[in-house]
C-alpha cells in the first residue's frame, strides 16, 4: 500500500473522569474501506468525531498527507477533505434539501446553482433525492443520501459513516453498498463504524477493533481471515452468540386491543389506517416494517403522546374511543422510545434525574407533594446502574456523556421499575453492539412474564428471535398477523415488509 492519507498518533480524549480514547494510533489509506468496530462506549464515534473536527483531542496529532493538521471544527476538517455522516443526521427538518445544502455549500456554488449541483451529484452516484422536498418528508435513507451528497459536493476525500445501515431498508442497504464501492473505486477513503459484522466481512479492506478507548487490532482484514464469531470475540473479549433462551410463559388476559385504529403519522410518511390487533400478558407481539410505514405514528398514539382519529382501544379491560384515549391521562404503560437521545432522556441532566423522569409520582414528598425525594431517586438510580451493568462513574454523570448502549440501559431500567401492564419497546437495539443487544433481548423476554410486550422494530432477526406473534405493517396498514411458531408462515415476513402479499 502507498503512504496513508490520514495518520492518527497518540490520540487521547477524556470526558470528565472517563477516557473515551487512550493513545490511539491509526492509519487510513486511499481506495480502501476501513471498518471500525467495538462495543458501545468503546470510543469509535469519539475518535472519528475528533478526525471530523467535532471534538478536540486532549493529546495526540492528526497527520494529513505527511503534514500535521488541526481540525477545530467540522468546516475546517472539510477544508482538508474529511467529512462524516453521523448516525443522527445534521439536517433542519423544516427546510428543503436545497436549503439545507445551501447552508454549507452555498459559498462554493452560489444559491442559484445548488439545485443543479445536487441533481448532478445525485445522478452521478445513484443517490436519488428531490432538492425541493423538505427533510421531514424524506425517508431515513433519503436523508442519509442528502448527507452524502453534501460531502461529495464539498469534495470530501475521506468519508466517515457512523452506523450507516441502522435506519435503512434492505434495498437501501444494498444501494448504499453500491455507492461505497463506487467511492472506493474512485480512490476515496471510507471509514465504516458499525456493529453489523456481516457488513464488515462483506465490505471492509482493513479492520480496527477498539475496546475501552484503546485500539486492540488494526490490520488488513484478509490477514486474519476472520469469521463473524472471531470478530465478536475480539470486540467484547469473550465468546458471544446472539441467541436467547426463550422459555415458555403462560399467556394471560388481554392487556391491549385495537379495533379500526386510525390516525395521522405526525412525522411525515403515511398515516396508520384501520389497525386491529391484541396483546396478551405473557407474549411479545412484534410490529415489523421498514421505517416510515406508519409505525411511528401508531406507537405514538398507543403511548398517548398523540391522538388517533378513529377506532377504539381497550386497555386493561376498559374500552376508549380514540379521542377518549388521547385524553385519558396517566396509564400503566412503560415506553422505551426510538429516539433515546431526545424522547427518552435529557442529555444535560444527571443519570439519577433521568431515572426519575417518568416516575415522579414515586418520589413526591413534602406538603401536597411539592418536593421530590432526591435521595431516594439517587439510590434507585445507583441500584439500577449496578443491576444493569451500566458503565458510568456515578449516578451524577450527565446522561449526554453515555454511549448509546449505556443510555438505552438507563431508559430500560427506568421503565422496568414502573410495574406496567404493557411494555412498549420501539427499535430498542438500533445502533447497539451485540453485547448490549443480548442484554436487551434478555430483558424483553423477562418482561413478558409480568406484562404484555409490544416490540416495534425493522430488524427481522430480532423479531424472529423474540416474538410470539408478528404483525407486518406496510404503508400504514397491518397486512397480516403471523404466529411466530408457524415456520411455514414466518418465511413470508420479508415479502410482506415489501408489500408483497403473495
Amino acid at each position: 500500500m502507498s503512504a496513508p492519507v490520514i495518520s492518527l498518533r497518540g490520540l487521547s480524549k477524556r470526558f470528565g473522569p472517563v477516557w473515551a480514547n487512550r493513545e490511539v494510533d491509526l492509519d487510513l489509506y486511499s481506495g480502501r474501506v476501513h471498518a471500525l468496530l467495538g462495543e458501545n462506549g468503546a470510543g469509535k464515534s469519539t475518535l472519528m468525531s475528533i478526525l471530523a473536527g467535532r471534538y478536540s483531542a486532549d493529546n495526540g496529532t492528526v497527520i494529513r498527507h505527511g503534514r500535521e493538521v488541526s481540525f477545530n471544527s467540522p468546516a475546517k476538517a472539510l477544508d482538508h477533505g474529511v467529512g462524516m455522516v453521523y448516525q443522527r443526521f445534521m439536517l433542519i427538518e423544516s427546510m428543503t434539501v436545497a436549503e439545507n445544502l445551501a447552508l454549507t455549500v452555498g459559498k462554493k456554488y452560489g444559491r442559484q446553482d445548488v439545485d443543479h449541483e445536487i441533481r448532478q451529484t445525485a445522478e452521478q452516484y445513484g443517490l436519488a433525492v428531490d432538492p425541493e422536498k423538505r427533510i421531514f418528508e424524506l425517508s431515513m435513507g433519503e436523508r442519509q443520501r442528502v448527507e452524502i451528497i453534501k460531502l461529495l459536493m464539498l469534495d470530501a476525500e475521506v468519508l466517515i459513516f457512523d452506523e450507516p445501515t441502522s435506519v435503512l431498508t434492505p434495498p437501501e442497504v444494498d444501494a448504499l453498498f453500491v455507492v461505497i464501492d463506487r467511492l472506493r473505486s474512485e480512490g476515496k477513503t471510507i471509514v465504516l463504524i458499525t456493529h453489523k459484522l456481516e457488513e464488515v466481512l462483506k465490505l471492509a479492506d482493513d479492520i480496527s477493533i477498539m475496546r475501552r478507548g484503546r485500539l486492540v487490532i488494526s490490520e488488513p482484514i484478509e490477514a486474519r481471515q476472520m469469521s463473524r464469531q472471531q470478530l465478536a470475540r475480539l470486540m467484547v473479549g469473550r465468546d458471544v452468540v446472539l441467541r436467547v433462551d426463550k422459555k415458555e410463559v403462560a399467556v394471560g388476559e388481554t392487556v391491549l386491543a385495537l379495533q379500526g385504529f386510525s390516525g395521522d403519522s405526525h412525522v411525515g410518511g403515511p398515516a396508520f389506517t384501520d389497525v386491529t390487533f391484541e396483546i396478551k400478558k405473557g407474549e411479545i407481539f412484534s410490529i415489523i416494517g421498514v421505517a416510515g410505514n406508519g409505525q411511528a405514528g401508531l406507537v405514538s398514539a398507543i403511548a398517548g403522546l398523540t391522538r388517533a382519529e378513529a377506532g377504539t382501544i381497550t386497555f386493561a379491560g376498559t374500552t376508549y374511543t380514540a379521542r377518549e384515549w388521547g385524553m385519558a391521562g396517566a396509564r400503566e404503560i412503560a415506553y422505551v422510545p426510538e429516539d433515546r437521545y431526545h424522547s427518552g432522556s435529557i442529555a444535560s441532566m444527571s443519570i439519577a434525574d433521568n431515572f426519575g423522569l417518568t416516575r415522579l409520582q414515586a418520589y413526591k414528598t413534602g406538603f401536597a407533594g411539592m418536593l421530590l425525594d432526591r435521595e431516594k431517586m439517587a439510590a434507585d438510580g445507583s441500584r439500577a446502574i449496578r443491576e444493569h451493568n451500566i458503565v458510568v462513574e456515578s449516578g451524577e454523570d450527565r446522561a449526554g456523556t453515555l454511549s448509546g448502549g449505556n443510555l438505552q440501559k438507563v431508559i430500560l431500567a427506568r421503565e422496568l421499575t414502573r410495574n406496567a401492564k404493557l411494555f412498549i419497546a420501539e427499535q430498542p437495539t438500533q445502533g447497539l453492539d451485540i453485547s448490549a443487544t443480548e442484554d436487551i433481548w434478555r430483558v424483553l423476554l423477562e418482561c413478558r412474564e409480568k406484562a404484555g410486550v409490544l416490540l416495534v422494530t425493522g430488524d427481522l432477526k430480532e423479531v424472529l428471535s423474540l416474538s410470539d406473534r408478528i404483525g407486518v405493517i406496510f404503508n400504514g396498514r397491518l397486512l397480516e398477523v403471523i404466529d411466530a411458531h408457524d415456520s411455514d408462515q414466518v418465511d413470508r415476513v420479508g415479502l410482506l415488509m415489501a408489500g408483497v402479499r403473495s
